[in-house]
């Protein structure tokens, strides 16, 4: 395993998808943080409340998985278009360890795409937005959930290169099924958010506001609602949607450390029984 993992980091070195990333992961994170500085001095004009610097800190997570899924596709998909793969079971090495070496190279890159990020917000951010709002802990605790989620954004895209030859296809396939994913969650969120009664608020003839709650003959009901809200807390999509909502709520994301080591455990395991039975051409 060190032998493997020390050759992976060798190739990590030199490869210019990784770089390519990086410098995606330092200019996005630049415009993240102009971006709110400039719409809080927007709203500040206007008396409109600002946005705090822990959404910055916390959206990357969306852009992160999409950069995930085109390093581990390629750099994967190299190691079978170039014999690699093949060249490291002849001379010794399990199936098992070149799986693991190549998801912990993975992790390890979206590890330190985050730290970029978190790093630049820290040092641009702070001085042009401000402090972070939120409890410490929670926020602590936020972090936490994405670096699972990091870990598991890896082990699917590991997951379909190791078992896809195919660099071209193990690509266009990750980012289709992080793509769909996306979709799908912001599609049953309507559902997942919905309420069994509509605000409705009017001025009356005096220029009074006047706030009424009338029953929503279109909710779901119960249990679809429910349903729903499970579906997005599962996957990892809906859970990084969840993370970076301005309006988050803390008791909601409590059960998503369990799920995220859940998927991480059965994705691995499963992928890595795959890998074994796969034949290699």
């Amino acid at each position: 395993m060190i032998r493997l993992l020390h050759a992976n980091f060798y190739r990590l070195k030199k490869n210019k998808v990784f770089i390519g990333i990086i410098i995606i992961t330092i200019i996005a994170s630049f415009v993240m943080v102009f971006d709110t500085y400039q719409g809080n001095i927007a709203n500040e004009k206007y008396n409109m409340t600002k946005t705090p610097i822990d959404r910055t800190y916390i959206i990357y997570i969306n852009i992160i998985s999409f950069l995930i899924a085109i390093f581990v596709s390629i750099f994967v998909g190299t190691d079978y278009s170039d014999g690699t793969i093949r060249n490291k079971i002849i001379v010794g090495h399990s199936r098992k360890n070149i799986y693991l070496s190549n998801l912990i190279i993975s992790i390890v890159v979206g590890l330190v795409l985050e730290i970029i990020h978190l790093t630049i917000v820290t040092i641009i951010g702070i001085p042009l937005i401000g402090k972070i709002q939120m409890n410490i802990l929670d926020f602590l605790y936020i972090i936490l959930n994405m670096i699972l989620l990091i870990i598991v954004f890896s082990s699917i895209f590991n997951f379909i290169s190791m078992l896809c030859s195919n660099v071209t296809l193990s690509t266009v396939g990750s980012l289709l099924l992080i793509l769909i994913m996306y979709v799908f969650c912001m599609s049953i969120s309507v559902v997942a958010n919905s309420t069994k009664e509509l605000k409705i608020q009017d001025f009356d003839e005096n220029g009074n506001l006047i706030t009424q709650y009338i029953e929503d003959k279109n909710y779901p009901g119960d249990f679809n609602k429910n349903l729903c809200k499970t579906v997005i807390n599962i996957l990892p999509t809906g859970q990084a949607m969840e993370l970076s909502d301005v309006n988050i709520d803390m008791k909601e994301i409590k059960i998503y450390p369990l799920y995220s080591l859940g998927g991480i455990i059965i994705i691995n395991v499963l992928g890595i029984y795959m890998f074994n039975k796969k034949e290699l051409k």
